[in-house]
């Protein structure tokens, strides 16, 4: 871990991430020593910073990844968090804040590549996602709708479907969420809540230049259950097709799709920027 570009394990009590989630952050697949979709990642980690108006020095957070790689080798994941950095008590930030980076490596879990082929399991989740439409969209530091969703996972359920107070399906705990039925394509749209992941955009990305139409709505949840095909996507396990959805006591098998597998091999073959 490196925090400011020196290695610790530790932040100063004082760091507003610590007291409220004063921050953003991104994460980044790391596949044979590349980062993948880098540009894109710090695109979105400056849009949030210029945002929440905390000061982004790109190139000292690049300094930072490098140095990480060093020590690491082939794939992992990397974490890179800015916080607005110290301040007192109370919810005003200092007028001139000294952002905090923190820089951190993890090992790729070996099941996500398994888990892309053979499918997951998902569970509806009772606690809904927060409706905010100023931070719709944003990677910040406050995830406690994700927290809570998490706690309600089965062990031997690998993501979770949130939806919003008006029982719109949103996204899952850690990633995007597409559903297809009858031939058409379809992720929920993401005005007011949850987050605009990096594989969702180069999805939708992907399917406009490859003329396939996906409709970017508000979706409730009654159509995941009427769905011919589920998938779960983010920039760390890609995508993930899924094979049983359980809600409310029932349980829903689905097959694989076309629509997954096509997508899979053109993420696979469409070469993403690497930094």
């Amino acid at each position: 871990m490196l925090v400011n570009g020196h290695p610790q394990d530790s932040l100063p009590l004082a760091d507003r991430a610590i007291h409220y989630g004063d921050g953003a952050f991104e994460t980044v697949l790391v596949s044979e020593s590349r980062l993948v979709h880098w540009s894109r990642h710090m695109a979105r980690l400056k849009r949030a910073c210029d945002f929440l108006k905390i000061p982004l020095n790109t190139q000292l957070i690049e300094l930072d990844v490098r140095s990480l790689l060093k020590q690491s080798q082939g794939s992992c994941i990397i974490k890179i968090m800015v916080t607005r950095g110290a301040g007192g008590r109370g919810y005003m930030p200092p007028e001139h804040p000294l952002p905090t980076r923190i820089v951190t490596a993890h090992t790729l879990p070996s099941a996500y590549a398994d888990l892309s082929q053979r499918g997951v399991c998902v569970v509806r989740c009772k606690h809904p996602v927060s409706e905010n439409a100023a931070l719709a969209g944003m990677k910040h530091l406050n995830r406690l709708d994700q927290v809570l969703a998490s706690m309600e996972l089965p062990v031997d359920c690998q993501e979770g479907l949130m939806c919003n107070s008006r029982g719109l399906l949103i996204e899952g705990t850690k990633s995007n969420v597409f559903l297809a039925r009858s031939g058409t394509l379809m992720t929920p749209l993401l005005d007011r809540s949850g987050v605009a992941g990096i594989q969702r955009e180069v999805i939708l990305e992907y399917c406009s230049q490859n003329q396939l139409q996906v409709a970017v709505r508000e979706i409730p949840f009654a159509e995941a259950v009427e769905a011919d095909e589920i998938f779960m996507c983010n920039s760390v396990f890609g995508i993930w097709p899924v094979t049983e959805l359980r809600c409310e006591g029932t349980v829903h098998h689905l097959s694989i799709g076309p629509f997954a597998r096509m997508l899979q091999n053109a993420m696979t073959e469409h070469a993403p920027d690497h930094g």
